[in-house]
């Protein structure tokens, strides 16, 4: 008898743990464009400015996230040949655009994943007259930041390709 009973609470303790444990986890919330509308510090020291206007700020950018920005150049030219060709010979510091936010659905094998994605078009690049023929003679600098939810709150990733390959930099909402 006192077997059974032991067995039995034994039994529901397992299966209050697994209800509470077991149970699916909520998806993360979706963003809105009131909830990027602010300033976002990046892990490398950058920040972006999302404003309700549409309009966008990127300032104190770091040479990580710029690698980022300019990654199909830089694969085949060099920093000075880039800020010579495209940026009046400075290494760009800041920049200006807008930004929107945007839904991808990816059709995987078993499932759709959707993703949430700050698109920021910071403009075209004329290239100056003395440009490698092999250079593009226009470059437009933009970025497709991923959406995340990290439990506590959103955060933008700049990913290295597709989302399962890893950022290169991560913005959270800046303190002040």
């Amino acid at each position: 008898m006192r077997i059974r009973a032991v067995a039995g609470a034994t039994t529901l303790m397992l299966l209050l743990t697994c209800g509470v444990g077991c149970a699916p986890s909520a998806p993360p919330p979706r963003p809105t464009t009131a909830d990027l509308t602010r300033a976002w510090c990046g892990s490398s020291g950058d920040r972006i400015d999302l404003r309700q206007d549409g309009s966008s700020g990127l300032g104190q950018i770091s040479d990580a996230y710029l690698a980022h920005l300019l990654g199909d150049l830089r694969d085949t030219w060099s920093d000075e040949y880039i800020w010579r060709t495209y940026f009046d010979g400075r290494r760009p510091a800041s920049a200006h655009g807008t930004w929107l936010l945007s839904e991808y659905e990816h059709e995987g094998d078993d499932h759709a994943d959707e993703y949430r994605w700050v698109r920021l078009d910071l403009g075209e690049r004329k290239a100056a007259a003395t440009r490698d023929q092999e250079s593009p003679e226009r470059y437009r600098i933009s970025d497709a930041l991923l959406v995340s939810h990290d439990g506590n709150g959103f955060e933008l990733l700049a990913l290295n390709g597709r989302p399962d390959e890893g950022w290169s930099s991560r913005f959270t909402p800046c303190a002040d």
